[in-house]
């Protein structure tokens, strides 16, 4: 009697059991489609890029920092609300007028404040441009320009609702060279090889060419007779030297031997009726002096 009442209690404790597994079961396969109708969409503001239209203006010129602010969550944004700041050398201007969707004021004297409509998930805002004065900065400095996002709703990630870049503050630099005959073709000058001076049978032009899009600078002189040329320049930028001559003269071999007295043009373009040699690119900061030598030799 005892023995079938025990497993009578065994068999209803087994089926209840299975059907809390079978119940367990049935909600467990329910749980993700349950979690996703449930969960809230969150938005995800970024400082997607930061970026300065010029990258070495110099004392009292306005240059603008341009950004771009996407929103990467799940859902909508609310309106957007940024601050560009920066340190007391660098100061706001008057701000552009209400474009692609935002629209600016000064909050002080080194902040602006940006307002943008609510961005859906996935979307991207219209570039933000403002524009920035160089008041004090010393010349060769990098000064830090800030974009803060301050969110109007929760969001998933708020270790991205900010991001900066630096701006290099432009100076002056020395660049000097002379022009010389390199009578017994090694590549050094010695006493008694001529300087070649500037004019249609000599050197026509010296260029300072800046790597396109990479900053404000360049200039040009010509060669006095004594085959010698100098240019005072813009820095925090990449420069290479070009020089344009008669097309009665080829390029000497470059980088032999002393460095004082050897050639720095390393490449040549014979371009009828003038020859074009370049040296390699180089870094000018501000302060700097550099000698860029061009040997040349007659075309046999």
């Amino acid at each position: 009697m005892r023995s079938r009442f025990l497993s009578r209690s065994i068999r209803r404790t087994f089926s209840s059991s299975l059907a809390t597994l079978a119940l367990v079961g049935g909600v467990a396969a329910l749980a993700p489609a349950d979690a996703v109708a449930a969960g809230k969409l969150q938005p995800d503001l970024v400082v997607d890029l930061m970026m300065t239209d010029v990258l070495n203006p110099a004392e009292g010129e306005t240059f603008n920092a341009e950004i771009d602010v996407r929103n990467i969550g799940t859902g909508a944004s609310n309106p957007i609300s940024v601050t560009i700041s920066v340190p007391s050398v660098l100061q706001t201007t008057t701000p552009y007028p209400a474009d692609a969707g935002w629209a600016c004021t000064v909050a002080s004297t080194t902040s602006y404040t940006c307002s943008y409509p609510e961005l859906a998930a996935g979307g991207r805002a219209g570039r933000l441009f403002v524009p920035f004065v160089v008041a004090g900065a010393a010349p060769g400095s990098t000064v830090p320009i800030t974009t803060t996002i301050t969110p109007q709703r929760r969001e998933a990630n708020t270790d991205n609702n900010s991001g900066s870049v630096t701006v290099a503050i432009s100076g002056t630099c020395t660049i000097r060279g002379t022009v010389w005959h390199d009578l017994d073709r090694d590549g050094q000058r010695e006493a008694g090889e001529p300087g070649i001076a500037g004019g249609p049978d000599g050197v026509l032009n010296v260029h300072l060419a800046v790597r396109e899009g990479q900053a404000i600078g360049g200039g040009s002189a010509t060669v006095n007779p004594d085959g010698t040329w100098s240019i005072t320049a813009r820095t925090e930028l990449l420069y290479t030297v070009w020089l344009e001559a008669s097309g009665g003269y080829g390029r000497t071999v470059a980088d032999v031997g002393d460095d004082a007295t050897d050639s720095d043009m390393v490449t040549s373009y014979q371009i009828e009726p003038t020859l074009l040699v370049a040296s390699d690119e180089f870094y000018a900061v501000h302060g700097g002096e550099y000698v860029v030598d061009a040997g040349l030799v007659t075309q046999s």
